[in-house]
């Protein structure tokens, strides 16, 4: 009875309540069996699911208004956190106008290194021994913020503006506000992109290792490559300055334990920080399957001028995809994160993993 009445609710509603609506997404999961050196576990995770629902109207005058509505969860019957956790909206999602003069959008608009960006990191994974999660780790969404993409008025340009907003200025928290400019160009298969970041100073409490809170973030990411002729060759160059934050929670962990101050020098705690990393990734499709080869190197961190002993990082990933259709795909790798130093383990990891996107 009950479908019985949905299905005549929806039969008579007009057909333009449906117009321009599209649902989207991918469903994404793997079995992960990781290695920190000091347990191993098998884990049936969730690699990234989403579900998104966008649409337009026509304003008249080549105007349009958009919008977008994605939310991120976990098919694992766990709780995730973030993008995964399963709170509407938690993911790209925005209202806007579209015209000859560009696109705006406000919202939880994901930045310039999350929408065109990352392409270096080819891999389906959870555990960032199994792709360039750690060099990855900016391309996001951008909570508060408006966002403005050029008209592409030269063919393969994209250059976009961004502005986030910290709006509990003086409060105690780690928020900052934040601003992107992105550039990018296509041609014949040859792609450049780069990003720039600034954050503002953050007002907190909170006690860390090295100096956080009193100083600005400012960080650079480019990536080049070729991707046509079932080739692609990608790479990735990133640098950061300012506070503890410019090296990720992740690559932080993992090398905090392990760092040593050179011998006769002194590393001021409150200076600032310094990050460099590159990427490269290589891959060739015969027929349905395409194997790829990652390789990713941090080099020392610097503090205060100073490089601190054991705070660079190697990765690299080797693996495979398997194309079931052109909606489906299989694919496994194995990839390990090696860190110098007293108290640091590798990080080794193998993966099978399976994405249907819709």
């Amino acid at each position: 009875m009950k479908k019985s009445l949905i299905a005549l609710l929806v039969a008579s509603m007009p057909a333009a309540a449906f117009a321009d609506v599209t649902i989207y997404g991918a469903i994404k999961a793997g079995v992960e069996n990781v290695d920190n050196g000091a347990t191993k576990q098998t884990n049936i995770d969730d690699l990234g699911s989403r579900i998104g629902f966008k649409g337009s109207e026509d304003l008249g005058n080549g105007l349009k208004a958009i919008w977008q509505v994605e939310t991120g969860f976990n098919i694992d019957g766990t709780t995730g956190t973030g993008s995964h956790s399963g709170t509407f909206a938690n993911r790209n999602s925005f209202l806007g106008l579209q015209s000859s003069l560009g696109t705006l959008r406000f919202g939880n608009v994901s930045n310039y290194l999350d929408s065109d960006m990352g392409v270096v990191d080819t891999w389906s994974y959870s555990s960032n021994a199994l792709g360039l999660g750690v060099f990855t780790r900016d391309g996001d969404r951008l909570k508060n913020s408006v966002r403005y993409d050029l008209p592409a008025i030269v063919p393969g340009l994209t250059a976009s503006l961004q502005y986030g907003v910290k709006e509990a200025k003086g409060a105690a928290n780690v928020d900052r506000e934040t601003s992107i400019v992105g550039l990018g160009y296509e041609n014949s298969g040859f792609f450049g992109k780069y990003a720039y970041i600034h954050q503002s100073k953050a007002v907190s409490n909170v006690t860390t290792a090295y100096k956080l809170n009193d100083t600005a973030n400012d960080k650079h990411q480019l990536e080049v490559g070729y991707n046509a002729n079932n080739l692609f060759v990608g790479f990735g160059y990133k640098q950061g300055k300012g506070g503890a934050d410019v090296a990720g929670s992740d690559w932080f962990s993992y090398v905090k334990t392990g760092m040593s101050i050179p011998a006769g020098q002194v590393v001021d705690a409150n200076g600032k920080v310094k990050t460099r990393e590159y990427a490269l990734t290589a891959g060739y499709t015969f027929g349905a399957i395409t194997p790829k080869f990652t390789y990713a190197h941090g080099d020392k961190v610097e503090v205060g001028g100073v490089k601190v002993d054991n705070t660079q990082y190697d990765q690299y990933v080797l693996g495979a995809d398997y194309a079931l259709s052109k909606r489906t795909t299989v694919g496994a790798q194995y990839g390990q994160i090696a860190v110098k130093g007293t108290g640091n383990h590798d990080l080794k990891a193998f993966g099978l993993n399976m994405v249907h996107n819709f």
